[in-house]
C-alpha cells in the first residue's frame, strides 16, 4: 500500500519517470508487480556513445511513455552503482539494457543498443514490453 504521506511522484507527460536504487523503488516494484526496464549508463567507450543516444531517444517514443506511466517501473543505474544483486545476474557487464523480472530482478530480456539506430533500439524495446505484458499474469 503507498505511503500516505509520501506524495507519488508526478509523470512527465513527454518523458520518463527514472527511480534510482533504493528501498522505495524495490517497494514499488513489488507493489506493481510489473516488469521493470532496467537501464545502466555504462561509460565504457565501446558502449557509451550508442547508450547515450539510445537514452535521449527514450523519451521521445510514445509507446514506450505510455507502457511505464501504465505501470512498469524505469530503474536508471550508473555502471558503478550497480548493486550485487544485479551485477551477479550480468547488469552493467554482460548487459545493460533488459526488461527484468518484478520477481528477483532476473533479465527475462536483453537489448543490445549497438544493433541498430537509437530509434529502432527503443521501438524494439517499446515492442518487447509490450509483448511481455501481454503474457504478465
Amino acid at each position: 500500500m503507498p505511503d500516505p504521506e509520501m506524495p507519488a511522484p508526478e509523470l512527465p507527460d513527454d518523458g520518463i519517470l527514472w527511480r534510482g536504487w533504493s528501498d522505495e523503488t524495490l517497494r514499488l516494484i513489488a507493489e506493481r508487480d510489473k516488469p521493470v526496464l532496467l537501464f545502466v549508463a555504462n561509460p565504457e567507450p565501446t558502449v557509451w556513445p550508442f547508450l547515450r543516444e539510445t537514452f535521449k531517444a527514450m523519451p521521445k517514443n510514445a509507446k514506450l511513455r505510455q507502457l511505464l506511466h501504465d505501470g512498469c517501473p524505469a530503474l536508471f543505474l550508473k555502471a558503478e552503482e550497480v548493486p550485487e544483486e544485479l551485477s551477479s545476474l550480468g547488469a552493467g557487464s554482460r548487459y545493460q539494457i533488459a526488461i527484468l523480472s518484478p520477481s528477483g530482478l532476473t533479465p527475462m530480456v536483453t537489448i543490445d543498443p549497438v544493433s541498430g539506430n537509437p530509434d529502432a533500439v527503443v521501438d524494439e524495446i517499446a515492442a518487447v514490453l509490450e509483448r511481455v505484458l501481454k503474457t504478465w499474469i
